[in-house]
């Protein structure tokens, strides 16, 4: 999203909640219930949306015959390698990049990029570069000058709500049911706080997605907007995160209770992963005694990447004889994580360094005392080692005052319009 529209769509939404409390409770006294607006504070357009490149509309004819053709950015080339491969003149390739220029980042045009240009009796007239469904960067050639600017196609958020049993896993479940990997994976992330994907996910839970699709002016689907909200249903509890802005502009997922989804630190700190050994005393398949397992083994390919639980500082990064790359780092709240067994530690991570949830640390190897591929994870609390599966970590935010009062106002809106239950 561009943020010319960002801005405007903020400054609207916070209207929207500063004054939505007001509106819904005279609402409510007449039974009625403010609707779903696309982009409101309820369900604004985020950044997490999937790029889908747009089908341009061709130019109008000026002179002579007009034909479109398409190239494509070159491996290690450049947008002006396209367009001479397309039979460009040097000369004018160069007068065109010169002019997007003006617009583009040039240095980051990514390979694979779609270029399409008009041609008029076999002169480029127009080039178009669609770098996302939302935003189209056009030069256009007048009297034998080029001029650039961003076309900004128009786009619709609509709400689409899916509710489903599930089968063999989540991802399954989307595939049937249509609903888009990027919403899904929002979806898995926010669930992951909570859920402990292989023993608590059975077929037959219940799970309620509803997310914004975005479309074109023709009603086709170019994108798949932000995830609103999402419940799963399992071991007889109801797990649910809301999606909410709240007055300072942060955007985040909270449960009915006003406590952020996303606790203080994550209890799986790698995606896809199996224990492999679990917290407690264990025979040392190595060291060959019986010992305090001080951490969790999480079993996943060489290579994966490890993230930070949680928000905090490095304190350790490098070498261990027993746990080979590693990195220790220290939260707040009385609470340090360490991961071991790296391949090697992620670039940039150093001691002192301070490091946000879900940053990659590391990345999983088999260095130190190990056999094989896994991720070693350990969390301390006040110095001593704790078992994080069964910890119950605390809430990475909680709404208070006037935020909590909305967000209550916008669950209750989205439940009373899309029957969320």
């Amino acid at each position: 999203m561009s943020a010319d529209s960002a801005d405007n769509r903020s400054m609207f939404g916070r209207r929207v909640q500063r004054h939505a409390y007001l509106i819904i409770s005279f609402a409510l006294t007449l039974v009625v219930i403010t609707t779903y607006r696309p982009g409101s504070a309820a369900a604004r357009i985020g950044t997490d949306v999937l790029p889908v490149v747009p089908s341009a509309s061709p130019a109008p004819v000026m002179n002579g015959v007009l034909e479109t053709v398409e190239a494509r950015v070159p491996f290690g080339g450049t947008l002006a390698d396209a367009l001479e491969a397309i039979g460009m003149e040097s000369a004018a390739a160069f007068e065109v990049t010169k002019s997007l220029g003006g617009v583009l980042d040039m240095t980051r045009i990514p390979a694979d990029q779609l270029v399409q240009v008009d041609l008029a009796d076999g002169r480029p007239t127009e080039v178009r570069v669609p770098l996302r469904y939302d935003r189209v960067v056009v030069a256009t050639n007048q009297d034998a000058v080029w001029s650039t600017v961003v076309q900004r196609p128009t786009i619709i958020a609509v709400p689409r709500i899916v509710k489903a049993e599930v089968d063999s896993s989540l991802y399954a479940t989307a595939r049937r049911e249509g609903i888009p990997l990027s919403v899904m994976m929002r979806a898995i992330e926010l669930f992951s706080f909570e859920v402990d994907f292989q023993r608590d996910i059975q077929p037959g839970n219940r799970i309620v997605v509803l997310y914004e699709d975005i479309r074109d002016q023709k009603g086709t689907t170019v994108a798949a907007g932000p995830l609103i909200h999402a419940s799963l249903q399992t071991g007889g509890r109801r797990i649910e995160a809301w999606r909410y802005e709240r007055l300072d502009g942060t955007v985040e997922y909270y449960g009915q209770d006003g406590n952020s989804v996303r606790k203080a630190l994550l209890k799986t700190p790698v995606d896809g992963a199996r224990i492999s050994s679990s917290f407690g005393l264990r025979h040392h398949p190595i060291l060959g005694y019986t010992a305090l397992h001080r951490g969790i083994d999480f079993a996943v390919p060489l290579g994966t990447p490890v993230k930070a639980a949680g928000d905090g500082v490095v304190v350790q990064a490098g070498w261990h004889d027993q746990y080979g790359w590693r990195v220790k780092l220290r939260h707040g709240n009385q609470y340090d994580t360490m991961y071991a067994h790296f391949s090697r530690i992620a670039p940039g991570i150093g001691p002192g360094m301070e490091i946000r949830q879900g940053t990659v640390v590391g990345y999983v190897g088999s260095t130190g005392m190990s056999t094989g591929p896994h991720c070693h994870y350990e969390v301390h609390y006040a110095g001593s080692p704790v078992n994080p599966s069964t910890l119950k970590f605390p809430p990475g935010h909680r709404l208070e005052d006037e935020d909590l009062r909305l967000f209550r106002l916008v669950r209750l809106s989205l439940h009373s319009e899309f029957d969320l239950d």
